[in-house]
């Protein structure tokens, strides 16, 4: 059970959007929030060897203080009854974010409206925390904090590693009383035209049909909500984004034996949180170090 969330923030609209999503989780899970936020202390002169007076430092830290005692006020005017922390420090973001989290923790961090290396929070500050965060690890892009998801979609390959993303992903909807979707994605390396090569390709299909049909069942015995599958072929970084509405919650594992997070998935976990318009939560396969 999730007792504690803590969100990055850094005063643009994603950072705010990531702290109102951490919020509303928070609230369904009866969870303190705790909002960090970091700043850089420059290096000034010719030779970049000369360190700010401590008044503009203090003043630094004073701004980015009222700044994050701003979102606690905008979060505790739309949740009254919600436990929020605040931490301000001089960085780095990373190690910040991530001290003290326990495997049942989630971390959330937001990411810009651009795409590619520059697009996250502090830059590589979300890729990294997906790597090597041992609790969930939550992106948000765009206006998502409407208080609860539509749907949860999760993406599955019957490693062990998306089993635990499928029952955080049933735990969530179950949470919020909303329909899981679980996707499954396939593809038949090899160009058949023989009868011997559509008999494999329609083999690899089953066991692909097979995979996803233990997977919406472990689903069902999960949670009490609506469980669908959908079995997908090909290009299943397009297809399984393109399958995510808005207002959906996205949910995939951070390894797996290749068939999402490899091959089927655009090679790593970054294509989906670059493309993704709707928050994505990268589940850990295990104890991280």
């Amino acid at each position: 059970m999730t007792k504690h969330i803590t969100v990055g923030f850094d005063s643009t609209p994603s950072s705010t959007e990531a702290a109102l999503w951490a919020a509303a989780e928070g609230d369904a899970r009866g969870a303190s929030v705790k909002v960090v936020s970091c700043y850089d202390i420059p290096i000034v002169g010719e030779t970049g060897g000369a360190w700010l007076t401590t008044s503009v430092i203090s003043a630094i830290a004073e701004g980015t203080t009222r700044s994050v005692d701003a979102a606690k006020q905008l979060i505790a005017s739309r949740y009254p009854k919600l436990e929020i922390t605040t931490v301000v420090s001089a960085g780095p973001a990373r190690e910040v974010l991530m001290d003290g989290l326990e495997p049942d923790d989630i971390l959330v961090v937001g990411a810009s409206s651009h795409e590619g290396a520059a697009g996250f929070w502090l830059g590589n500050t979300a890729r990294w925390a997906t790597r090597h965060a041992a609790c969930p690890v939550a992106v948000v892009r765009g206006a998502a904090s409407r208080g609860r998801p539509d749907r949860v979609v999760v993406g599955t390959d019957g490693s062990a590693a998306a089993e635990r993303a499928l029952l955080w992903a049933a735990d969530e909807a179950d949470l919020h009383g909303c329909e899981l979707v679980v996707v499954h994605g396939w593809e038949y390396p090899y160009i058949g035209i023989d009868t011997a090569g559509e008999q494999a390709r329609d083999f690899t299909r089953v066991d692909a049909a097979c995979v996803l049909e233990k997977a919406v069942e472990s689903a069902r015995e999960r949670c009490g909500v609506n469980v669908t599958g959908e079995l997908v072929e090909g290009r299943v970084v397009t297809d399984l984004l393109d399958s995510v509405r808005d207002g959906d919650l996205l949910v995939m594992a951070s390894s797996g034996k290749g068939a999402i997070v490899a091959s089927l998935l655009g090679s790593t976990v970054n294509s989906v949180l670059e493309q993704s318009s709707v928050p994505v939560v990268v589940v850990p396969s295990g104890p991280r170090h």
